[in-house]
């Protein structure tokens, strides 16, 4: 295989990062949510977030997502 058809092949393939940035890029427009909560709860919601190396906009729209489905 030559270096050229490496190059072609390396963008051709999928990776998991690959199609999160494709999905990303065709995603529904994003409203804000705006909630007050007790400081200790943020504090630790930040806390465990970090931990996980989650965003928090992430873990919220989650819980939102299975309360929608259940």
């Amino acid at each position: 295989m030559s270096l050229k058809d490496a190059m072609v092949a390396k963008k051709t393939r999928t990776t998991p990062q690959k199609t999160q940035a494709l999905e990303e890029v065709v995603k529904e427009e994003m409203k804000r949510l705006n909630v007050n909560v007790p400081a200790s709860l943020l504090k630790g919601f930040k806390a465990k977030a970090a931990l996980e190396g989650k965003e928090m906009s992430e873990v919220v729209k989650s819980f939102i997502e299975q309360y929608v489905r259940s």
